[in-house]
């Protein structure tokens, strides 16, 4: 009977909580609350339903409530505001008691988008290269555009996107995007042009240097050129120089030095070309037509793993296309003339081209004179001078799509240099020299992005350079027809290259991996006969006749290791077929951002090279530099270590870059003219091994306000070599040596007038000082060079064309300026006789332009 009574009671219990939570289920709540304490929200539920609910009052009347239902059951509900803020539920008695989870609230994993695009020039359609896309209000600071002008980045998912985007020489842009998932973004930037004032500070034009956010990397505004004092309006090198550490040597080993280094020990890319030689008119200008050229970055040294094969610096350079309308550039000076097309087919491809040629061979002008006279310090002789000079640029552009680019590229540069010594009156020395050189090169370059993580790159080139000398020297009979010397020169080097290559990049998070291979195919000649032994051996001669291949590979990380530390290591490697030896190369390089506008930067590694100039000294201590491929034993084999420690600082207009760096060379070669004999004069070239050490420290201080432009650098650095048996094996100075440079270089817009001014000082160079007749040297050094100049530029626009006309008023103080001391000693039976000449720069001189552009 119990047991009965006792089995009813349970089923009527069920049989109530049954009913109980049928009851609460069918309850349906509707909630329109915002910024409501979940507190309130719930007595207000409770009221209106004849609900009971439990709480801890303090806790949830913290709880800030937007919440929007309907006609939602209870429990619904329920679950609902405790997934939503991280709250338990249980039912007793009918009544819902609600309280914290105690179990730890997990971090809501945030859901990830790809966003890509390409920046592009305004009016023209290239894509600008390594541009900085900043993404504002974001964790991710921003991106780099690539070799295509791609930037691709993996952001939080949100509706828009702000970013900022600058680069030199262009308008910055700030603007939103509207994302959408595999959307690719066209974004255009409007150049800034060279004779428009600035008027507002945000949209003034970035500076003529920019350090960028890449710490291996410089850029600088080949536009920028035509704003300068120079001889040649089309010269690249004006704004070039701007770049502490950067010099461009004069005299007959002319070329571009960065931080001491011997030009070839450079590598100057013009659209995957190496340009071999880079100066005309014995040193004063360069083969670098700023008309031509879009864009440029400058590496001073220690740069990463995708380069190689030089131990000291890179200038990458871009020639134009246009995809969108024609143009013709002309322009004629005292010197040259120069014309600079670009032709769109259809939007898909374009083709440019330059042309500059000399006329002074016809028009012996004033400048012609003031740039190419020299004389002895003496007066003993002067030099007259025979020029001629040219150099073509041509590119064939191809883009199917904003992420496939194909370019076919040539260049031609041609050099005749005389100059024939004339002596006073009743003097016996004669002497004349000549020398003709020709650089040709052309490549394919093909750019591919594959996926927006992935991009490759495919270049093919070929290269040559032949350059012949020559001089015709001595001393006549005497009145009696005693005596006379008849010494000769006679030399040619040739150097071509075949070179192909591959690299790609893809990007994976924090991480951007790059890699590549390539291949070169390298042949040098060099024959040299020279007249000046006596006695058994009447010629001395240098031959040699090297062919090389040398194959590369490299591997590289860039890592974010955090927001503010980025690093980059990467490895090198270099099989070289002469010695059948591997050479490998690590590199490495840090960047600390200590905030927005501070960085610290630190890079190094090893650098070999296999093809090199070396230096050829001869008797008189004259120095010409030689195109040298290393033998078996692979003396000539350039290993460089460098380190490079620099701060970097920019804001509100000013641009501060300071750099220390020290870098090693071992494995120089050089030839050096030997003399032996007693009664017989003989002289022979032998190979010397020797190794040199650079440091210094440059410093760059820019700053740009309204229409005002100021730029101050400066390097203070040592460079010195050692070779076994010149000098008595003991330390010298390098013949690239200067201790103290100095620019300050002031520039205005006002009104259509662009007015600059340059104010340039190094300390004297090196140069070698030989005894007359005993081979004997020793070191002394050039009176210091300071030259003072100043341009005035008007610019005149109009609807189909604009029309530049100026002054460039050169060495206005008329300093006389020591570039280089040749030295021409000969000896006969009746006496020696020793003539210096020195190659000076010009004194003052007025400079006139005028350049039209039709578009």
């Amino acid at each position: 009977m119990l047991k009965a009574i006792k089995t009813q009671i349970i089923f009527c219990l069920i049989a109530c909580f049954l009913s109980v939570q049928a009851f609460a289920q069918q309850k349906q709540v509707t909630v329109n609350a915002k910024q409501q304490s979940l507190s309130s929200l719930l007595e207000d539920i409770a009221s209106k339903n004849d609900i009971q609910f439990a709480f801890d009052a303090n806790y949830f009347s913290q709880i800030k409530v937007d919440l929007k239902v309907e006609n939602q059951d209870i429990a619904d509900f329920v679950n609902l505001i405790c997934d939503k803020y991280h709250l338990l539920s249980e039912t007793i008695d009918g009544t819902i008691i609600l309280y914290k989870n105690p179990a730890p609230l997990l971090e809501p994993v945030a859901e990830m988008i790809k966003i890509s695009g390409v920046v592009q020039d305004e009016t023209t359609g290239e894509p600008l290269l390594f541009c900085h896309v900043g993404f504002v209000d974001s964790e991710m600071k921003g991106t780099t555009t690539n070799e295509l002008g791609i930037f691709t980045a993996t952001i939080e998912k949100q509706a828009q996107l702000q970013i900022a985007i600058s680069h030199l020489g262009y308008q910055r842009l700030d603007t939103t995007l509207n994302l959408q998932t595999g959307q690719f973004f066209t974004i255009k930037l409007h150049p800034f042009s060279i004779n428009i004032e600035a008027i507002q500070v945000f949209q003034q034009e970035k500076n003529v240097i920019e350090m960028g956010n890449q710490s291996e990397r410089i850029a600088f505004n080949p536009k920028q050129s035509a704003n300068l004092p120079r001889v040649d309006d089309s010269d690249l090198i004006s704004s070039l120089s701007l770049i502490p550490g950067v010099n461009f040597l004069g005299g007959q080993t002319s070329g571009i030095s960065i931080r001491g280094s011997s030009p070839s020990e450079n590598m100057v890319m013009l659209d995957g070309i190496p340009v071999l030689e880079t100066s005309h008119l014995f040193g004063n200008l360069s083969v670098l037509n700023s008309k031509y050229i879009s864009q440029a970055f400058v590496s001073r040294g220690a740069f990463d793993a995708t380069y190689g094969e030089r131990t000291s610096g890179v200038v990458e350079l871009k020639g134009k296309n246009n995809f969108y309308k024609p143009s013709l550039d002309l322009s004629a000076n005292l010197l040259n003339v120069s014309g600079t097309a670009n032709v769109p087919i259809g939007k898909v491809v374009s083709v440019s081209g330059s042309y500059r040629f000399s006329y002074i061979d016809r028009w012996e002008n004033y400048l012609y004179k003031q740039i190419l006279e020299q004389g002895s310090s003496d007066d003993e002789s002067t030099v007259s001078p025979f020029i001629q000079y040219d150099d073509v640029n041509v590119k064939v552009g191809i883009k199917p799509s904003d992420k496939h680019e194909i370019s076919f590229n040539f260049l031609n540069s041609y050099d005749l240099q005389v100059r024939d010594y004339q002596f006073k009156d009743g003097s016996r020395l004669f002497r004349y020299e000549d020398a003709v050189s020709e650089n040709r090169g052309m490549s394919a370059n093909w750019f591919y992005q594959t996926t927006p993580n992935f991009q490759q790159q495919i270049t093919a080139g070929y290269n040559d350079l032949t350059r012949d000398a020559y001089a015709h020297s001595g001393m006549g009979p005497n009145s009696q027809g005693n005596g006379g010397k008849d010494e000769k020169d006679e030399g040619n080097n040739y150097l071509e290259e075949f070179s192909a290559k591959w690299s790609g990049e893809l990007k994976t998070g924090r991480f951007t991996h790059q890699a590549g291979f390539g291949a070169n195919i390298n042949q040098v000649t060099y024959d040299y006969r020279s007249e000046r032994s006596t006695g058994n051996k009447l010629t001395d001669s240098i031959v040699f006749d090297s062919e090389t291949n040398l194959y590369h590979v490299y591997l590289q990380e860039k890592i974010t290791l955090f927001d503010k530390l980025e690093a980059r290591l990467g490895v090198r490697g270099n099989y070289f077929d002469i010695t059948q030896k591997f050479y490998l190369q690590p590199r490495f390089g840090l960047r600390y951002e200590i905030n927005d506008y501070l960085a610290v930067l630190y890079a190094g590694g090893i650098y070999n090279q296999f093809l090199t100039r070396i230096r050829k000294v001869d008797i008189d201590g004259n120095s010409d530099l030689v195109w040298f491929l290393p033998d078996e034993s692979g003396e000539g084999i350039l290993k460089a270590q460098q380190h490079v420690l620099g701060l970097q600082f920019d804001q509100n207009g000013w641009a501060v870059n300071v750099e220390g760096y020290y870098k090693k060379t071992d494995g120089r070669v050089n030839l050096f003219a030997e003399q032996t004999g007693g009664q017989q004069k003989l002289i022979e070239y032998n190979q010397r091994n020797g190794k040199s050490n650079n440091f210094g420290m440059d410093l760059l201080l820019q700053y740009k306000h309204g229409k005002f432009t100021h730029i101050l650098t400066t390097s203070v650095s040592k460079s010195e070599e050692q070779f076994e048996v010149f000098n008595n094996g003991e330390t010298y100075p390098s013949f690239d040596d200067q201790r103290v440079r100095l620019r300050w270089t002031e520039m205005a817009k006002i009104k259509g007038f662009v007015i600059a001014a340059n104010l340039v000082y190094n300390s004297g160079s090196p140069y070698l000082v030989t005894e007359s007749g005993s081979g004997n040297s020793e070191f002394d050094r050039l009176p210091y060079f300071m030259q003072a100049d100043i341009s005035f530029i008007k610019r005149f626009q109009y609807k189909f064309f604009n029309l530049s006309t100026g002054i460039s008023l050169m060495n206005i103080t008329n300093r006389e300026n020591i570039l280089e001391v040749d030295y021409f000693n000969v000896s006969d039976a009746t006496g020696s006789y020793s003539v210096r000449t020195d190659v000076t720069a010009m004194r003052f001189t007025p400079v006139f332009f005028l350049n039209i552009l039709l578009q």
